[in-house]
């Protein structure tokens, strides 16, 4: 018995430059829309004066399109024609179901348009989301999974090191301060989000001829610890889920029982043993889950009375919003910041910011959308236990969670961009049967009694495609 499908062995990985040159350019698209070598001073002195004596940036973006969001988001779409022009069309399906899933999900923000209360901003928006999808369908056709992933690891390794390069040398970086939150050249939730799918990237990827592993550990390490410098809360618990879901789907058998009974074990334990915790220790123990952060986190940071209010607006227009990106023109961005005395850009939720712009039905679409192409990965990591799979089990679920109390799932920046560039993949690049793998896995997978038997240390099939591309580059 052989299985019936594999990534073919014969697909050549991209050569490192053609993986630089994409990296290269995909931060320089996103570098032009909202990142800044002096974003730490600024954000640094902005945080001594009240939100009314500062600019409100958020409104004058939505005031009118500048001529550097222009040229990021033109470029990242040319990236995508760039790649699609030099692909190759093997291996490529563009029927897949998943691509039903997305049709609907953008036929549904172009027909928001309609009924938008302000169209051009709809527009605006929608011109966004199509350069976002044609970068990320182009990179998909051009690049596998490996290919993929290492590009994000460059791409967000790069801005990361040189967000924490210019802290340095502006003096900014000062991690024993209390009030200290890494952001390097953006704001320190959009850091959080670049260190969180770094060390994500790290962990699925495969490298060619053989794995380095320290590497890998040392790029994880690397994003853990700047995730951590970040304080972001919400980050770091979508990160543990999206690492949870990692644990479990990475056993098999009765590993997975054990290890997923485990978890639930241990956070039944968790809940018994803080019956037992004096007040003290339970405040220094939050102390410690809100990261140094104890402002307002019975409000969560102000989030639950901006929602309160943003929910009044929501269901007036539930089942069909009030247009893709029309909501959160300059009115309401200077109305609800002057509410609650902060710069409001979003609604701090994907949800609620889902429903405001197309309402329930296209909260629904884009769910089902991210879930779909979530349980396909998975299943074909059951099959081929290709590491990338996991990996981007992983990202659509921290994408997923992240969304609870933030709003860059879906958004326009760049890890926005990197899921969807997963999900086009996952959507686009067909699984086929490959003759010598095939029978590399009848051979190690199954006996001549037909019992399924263990793969031996490092002739997994991950690690089988690994070595059969980078033997077919050396030669």
């Amino acid at each position: 018995m052989t299985p019936d499908w594999h990534y073919p062995s014969s697909t050549r990985p991209a050569a490192w430059n053609a993986r630089l040159a994409a990296a290269a350019t995909i931060v320089l698209s996103f570098w032009v829309v909202g990142h800044s070598l002096t974003q730490s001073r600024t954000l640094f002195q902005e945080s001594t004066l009240d939100a009314n004596r500062v600019e409100n940036r958020f409104a004058a973006q939505q005031r009118g399109t500048t001529t550097s969001s222009a040229v990021g988001f033109f470029l990242l779409g040319g990236m995508g024609l760039a790649c699609w022009a030099t692909s190759s069309s093997a291996g490529i399906n563009w029927r897949h179901p998943l691509m039903l899933f997305c049709a609907a999900y953008v036929g549904w923000c172009v027909l928001s348009l309609a009924w938008s209360v302000d169209s051009a901003q709809t527009v605006r928006k929608l011109a966004i989301l199509a350069l976002m999808l044609i970068g990320a369908y182009g990179a998909a056709t051009r690049f596998d999974f490996d290919d993929l992933l290492a590009i994000t690891m460059l791409a967000l390794g790069g801005l990361v090191g040189v967000g924490l390069l210019a802290e340095l040398a502006l003096g900014m970086f000062r991690p024993w301060r209390s009030d200290y939150r890494f952001c390097g050249t953006c704001h320190p939730n959009d850091q959080a989000v670049q260190c969180a799918l770094l060390a994500l990237a790290a962990a699925g990827a495969t490298w060619l001829k053989r794995d380095h592993v320290w590497l890998r550990r040392l790029i994880i390490a690397g994003g853990l610890v700047g995730l951590a410098l970040t304080k972001s809360r919400t980050t770091l618990l979508a990160l543990i889920v999206a690492a949870a879901i990692a644990a479990v789907l990475s056993a098999k058998g009765l590993h997975r029982w054990l290890v997923l009974c485990g978890g639930i074990a241990l956070l039944c334990l968790a809940g018994i043993a803080s019956n037992f915790i004096s007040v003290s220790d339970i405040d220094r123990s939050m102390d410690v889950a809100s990261m140094g952060r104890r402002e307002n986190v019975s409000s969560l940071t102000g989030r639950l009375p901006l929602w309160n209010e943003l929910w009044k607006s929501a269901v007036k227009e539930p089942v069909v919003g009030h247009g893709y990106g029309g909501f959160w023109g300059e009115r309401n961005v200077l109305k609800y910041s002057a509410i609650f005395a902060w710069h409001i850009p979003h609604a701090h939720n994907g949800y609620l910011d889902l429903m405001l712009a197309i309402g329930v039905i296209g909260a629904v679409l884009y769910v089902a959308w991210v879930v779909a192409t979530a349980a396909v990965a998975a299943w074909r990591f059951e099959r081929s236990g290709w590491a990338a799979e996991l990996a981007v089990v992983c990202l659509l679920a921290f994408s997923l969670i992240h969304a609870v109390t933030e709003s860059k799932f879906p958004g326009a920046g760049i890890g926005a961009y990197f899921v969807l560039m997963m999900m086009a993949a996952v959507a686009i690049r067909r699984p086929v049967v490959s003759g010598a793998l095939g029978a590399l896995q009848s051979s190690h997978s199954f006996g001549n009694d037909g019992a399924h038997h263990a793969w031996p240390l490092g002739m997994n099939p991950a690690s089988i495609i690994s070595a059969h591309r980078g033997d077919q580059l050396s030669n």
